[in-house]
């Protein structure tokens, strides 16, 4: 079976299996979201706004049982191919124990209103976390702009510095189809919350030589959750 026919395979059941689950705990499902302004979105450590500020949001349906639906959007700046990403995710997260929990998934990035050819593609996710420290893989068969098989492989650790104050730190490798694109991604920040609202300075930076949109920045953003 070819892996696309796999990717649509799996696609499928998971949205099922999705539906399934909430149609008989319907009364337990939650509704939730969150907004966030952002000096710049920086995805896998590539600005995807020329380096300009996003508004970005979010809505979540979940059911007790661990199963979310949700969808996600930001602006976006692709030299005038594009302005609008809109993002659809199916998964299950939940503990394993009092230290360990999981979160797995499949994942849909849209561009509208992009005309660059196989700019929309399909992930699956997968992370297991103990406690503040979370290791993730992703994978698409034919990642953005038709690039191929493509694998994020990615730790995320958070520390708590003091009460409401916490240090944040990422580094995540991506490996492309083509070995000559892939690179490294990273970041360091800190985050809190004032008045109900998160706060989070961070410093990201990539391995990638030569292009503006990949190199040092420092990226402040506010959020609020519903």
């Amino acid at each position: 079976m070819k892996t696309s026919t796999k990717m649509k395979t799996l696609v499928s059941s998971m949205f099922l299996l999705g539906l399934s689950v909430s149609s008989f705990t319907a009364s337990a499902i939650e509704l939730g979201g969150d907004i966030t302004i952002t000096s710049d979105y920086a995805f896998r450590g590539i600005s995807q706004t020329e380096e300009a500020p996003a508004l970005q949001g979010g809505l979540s349906l979940t059911d007790e049982s661990g199963f979310y639906l949700s969808v996600w959007g930001s602006n976006v700046d692709f030299l005038a191919e594009g302005t609008l990403e809109l993002d659809v995710l199916l998964g299950w997260s939940g503990s394993i124990n009092e230290d360990w929990s999981t979160d797995v998934g499949i994942m849909r990035y849209g561009y509208p209103n992009t005309e660059i050819d196989g700019s929309n593609f399909w992930e699956v996710y997968g992370s297991l976390s103990y406690k503040d420290l979370t290791f993730g893989l992703a994978y698409s068969d034919d990642y953005y702009a038709n690039s191929g098989d493509f694998f994020y492989i990615y730790a995320n650790y958070s520390y708590a510095l003091m009460d409401n104050l916490s240090l944040d730190l990422h580094v995540g490798q991506n490996e492309y189809d083509d070995s000559s694109a892939s690179y490294l991604d990273w970041s360091v920040g800190v985050s809190t919350e004032v008045l109900g609202a998160g706060l989070s300075l961070a410093y990201v930076d990539t391995d990638i030589d030569g292009s503006y949109l990949a190199d040092s920045r420092v990226i402040f953003s506010i959020s609020k959750s519903f």
